[in-house]
């Protein structure tokens, strides 16, 4: 009979693990979608954003051994509720205080609690856990944690539709509350973090063991952090920015997890765990490679679905193997959890250097696969060393370093072209892909003006971006009804600009447009309330005091918005940067809008709105090409039984997606005007767009797109 309780309360006490951490999951998943909206909202730069959840992956890589070991030498329900509790009355300091501030202390202790709870709650599945049905344990774990991470961000959304950020720190609360009951109901004060490594009747583990499967499990968080950071860029690079499509492919590894991991444990008996760890490490690997390849939407979908089987694989069996480690649980899940902590940091700088040195995002996920894979290899030789593994395993390091060199120099030959003193350069910047090509006459003379260059895009963006708050422009809109704010003579210079443009345009083209667009997603936002904020776009609300260089928004609630033009001016400004470093010619392109420079033609594409491949080259010198179109930011949305477009270009006049274009390239002297003439000349369409060029720029040229895809030019547009 005590035998029958003691079970009953084994499993009540796993029950209890998996309930709160969904619990504080789903708690952690609200703020942590939501902040970022609420940062956008407030003006927030991106520095700012940026800190606060370094602080809180910060906070969770402390916290996680420093919560083991304490699990082991005390109860881990003590520590629970502790957590818990904090968590549950950590909320309320916002509607004592209410600064953004504040929120970011919140999101610092809600990292502390996330650092203890997975350790922690391993800690105690795999100190109580019978041997066999660990893996089924650790696999509902997963479980749950995916589960919470799907759900946090819908709820987020719905309690943040009326953009009050009290409800969602009430659900916060709610969730770390939930949690706190479920650990004083469900877990006893008896319960341990230990038990004896030999409870599965084998000898004891070796601690090489768990170093070499640390090993492989950093190689794997390596891969899921390069995921996280640069699939999106990937996905939206190769297809476009439909943001439906891309955020379907993203989760497909995430829903593969939650659909595959009840089933786990079905399978992980009938081999040791070692094996499945193995093979799931490898086979993900396998996927991340596929994804660096893939090129179409199929090919995605089906290295998600490698790369989600992999996880479910290994995951859980990685977990039931490191519990062998020790007697000392919270010792060995906390050592674990730094390990993936710095792999997820790892994954990130790496993708960036690879990205930059290579110019590929897809190589860095192949190249970050096959570290991935590299990882695997100690734990492949610890475990099965008969000669014939021991010849396998020399094979796949010579394979490997092959393949390596391999990809490394076709990295190099696409990088640099020797015979003509071509040097490319490849940064992620302006949230895009900025491609420097550049002749000069040595590889030195070209590293540091793409060094300069890419520095200098940097400094410029933050002035001139919204989102950085303390930057020209978003100190402008901080100040909106309030007072006159001094810019940089740039801003102060491509502002004024951009308003001169507006009135020619008879405010077709308004910067302005920012009380709507600074908003996340605004054109999926319900309609009413962009026609609410018509009366805060008007360019002519803009005032200037010339004398002292200062601006100032009329009316509370307006801003600006320079992403119809900013990226020309950068562009502009990077191309007279590079000639005074002594750069004979060159492309500055940055997400597609070009300024070709140098005594020499050069050949670049025509974007198709509805199709991949590329409609058409024109051959230019010292010219800007700068495109607008429907398909770079959009959603496919179900409206009154049709489907409808919704993008990212939007029509003053009436506050929603411009209609009249899918597509727009223009050719002009300067980026700045190609880029704002492509935003105005799109919402024209192409009837009102020529009579518009014809009268007021008759040396800029001009291609559209129409909604039935026939294409309309201007008489001056290159065949």
């Amino acid at each position: 009979m005590a035998k029958s309780n003691t079970h009953i309360d084994n499993r009540r006490t796993l029950y209890a693990i998996l309930a709160s951490g969904f619990f504080v999951s789903l708690g952690i998943g609200l703020l942590s979608f939501t902040l970022p909206l609420i940062s956008l909202d407030a003006k927030i730069s991106g520095a700012w954003l940026g800190t606060g959840f370094a602080g809180f992956f910060l906070a969770r890589l402390l916290a996680g051994p420093i919560g083991g070991m304490w699990a082991d030498k005390a109860s881990p329900r003590g520590l629970l509720l502790v957590a818990f509790g904090v968590g549950t009355f950590i909320p309320a300091l916002y509607f004592i205080h209410p600064t953004i501030i504040t929120l970011y202390g919140i999101q610092f202790s809600l990292g502390l609690i996330a650092g203890l709870v997975r350790p922690v709650g391993l800690a105690v599945l795999g100190g109580n856990a019978a041997s066999g049905s660990r893996p089924h344990w650790f696999a509902l774990h997963a479980l749950a944690f995916n589960l919470a991470i799907f759900i946090g961000p819908l709820a987020g959304g719905l309690l943040y539709l009326d953009q009050l950020i009290q409800p969602v720190l009430l659900g916060v609360s709610l969730c770390m509350g939930l949690a706190a009951c479920t650990v004083f109901f469900g877990i006893g004060q008896e319960v341990s973090t230990h038990r004896a490594t030999t409870d599965d009747g084998s000898s004891e583990p070796d601690k090489n063991d768990f170093r070499v499967l640390l090993v492989a499990i950093f190689g794997r968080s390596v891969g899921i952090g390069l995921t996280i950071a640069f699939y999106p860029i990937l996905l939206s690079m190769t297809l476009g920015r439909n943001g439906l499509v891309l955020g379907a492919l993203f989760s497909i590894p995430s829903l593969v997890v939650c659909c595959g991991l009840p089933f786990t444990s079905r399978f992980t008996k009938q081999m040791p765990n070692v094996n499945f760890a193995l093979g799931g490490m490898v086979i993900s690997a396998l996927g991340l490679f596929a994804m660096g390849l893939s090129h179409d939407v199929v090919h995605f979908i089906v290295s998600g679905v490698v790369v989600g089987l992999g996880t479910t694989l290994s995951l859980p069996a990685a977990m039931a193997q490191t519990s062998r480690a020790a007697a000392d649980q919270g010792k060995v899940f906390g050592l674990t959890h730094v390990v993936t902590g710095v792999g997820f940091v790892v994954g990130p700088l790496l993708g960036g250097l690879l990205v930059q040195s290579t110019h590929a995002v897809g190589f860095a996920f192949e190249l970050t696969a096959l570290l991935g894979l590299f990882c695997c290899l100690p734990l492949l030789a610890r475990h099965y060393q008969t000669k014939m593994n021991a010849l396998f395993l020399a094979s796949a390091v010579g394979l490997l370093l092959v393949v390596i060199g391999v990809f490394r120099m076709q990295a190099n030959i696409v990088t640099t072209s020797e015979d003509d003193g071509l040097y490319r350069y490849t940064e992620i910047a302006m949230g895009t892909v900025v491609n420097l090509t550049l002749v000069a006459d040595s590889s030195k003379a070209a590293d540091d003006g793409a060094r300069k260059a890419m520095a200098f895009i940097r400094e410029l963006q933050n002035d001139l971006d919204f989102r950085n708050a303390s930057g020209s422009v978003g100190r402008i809109n901080s100040g909106a009804g309030k007072y006159f704010v001094e810019p940089s003579k740039r801003a102060y210079g491509v502002i004024r600009r951009a308003v001169d443009f507006s009135s020619s345009t008879d405010g077709v083209f308004d910067p302005t447009i920012g009380a709507l667009t600074t908003s996340p997603l605004y054109y999926v936002l319900d309609e009413t309330i962009a026609h609410r904020k018509k009366g805060l776009v008007d360019f002519r609300l803009v005032q200037f005091d010339a004398e002292q260089k200062r601006i100032r928004l009329a009316k509370v609630g307006m801003a600006l918005d320079l992403g119809g033009i900013a990226k020309g001016t950068i562009i502009d400004a990077t191309v007279k940067l590079l000639r005074g470093l002594g750069i004979k010619a060159g492309i500055v392109e940055a997400g597609g809008d070009f300024y070709c420079f140098g005594e020499r033609d050069w050949t670049v594409g025509i974007q198709h709105p509805r199709d991949d491949n590329v409609h058409g080259t024109v051959s230019v010198r010292e010219k800007a090409v700068c495109g607008s179109g429907d398909y770079q930011q959009f959603v496919n949305v179900e409206k009154e039984g049709e489907t409808t477009l919704l993008h990212h270009i939007i029509n003053p006049a009436d506050m929603e997606p411009a209609a009249k274009s899918t597509g727009v390239t223009v050719i002009a002297e300067s980026a700045e005007l190609a880029d704002a003439m492509a935003t105005a000349l799109f919402i024209m369409g192409p009837h009102k767009g020529r009579a518009f060029v014809h009268e007021k720029f008759p040396d800029v040229a001009a291609m559209w797109f129409s909604p039935d895809l026939t294409m309309t030019t201007t008489n001056n547009f290159p065949q």
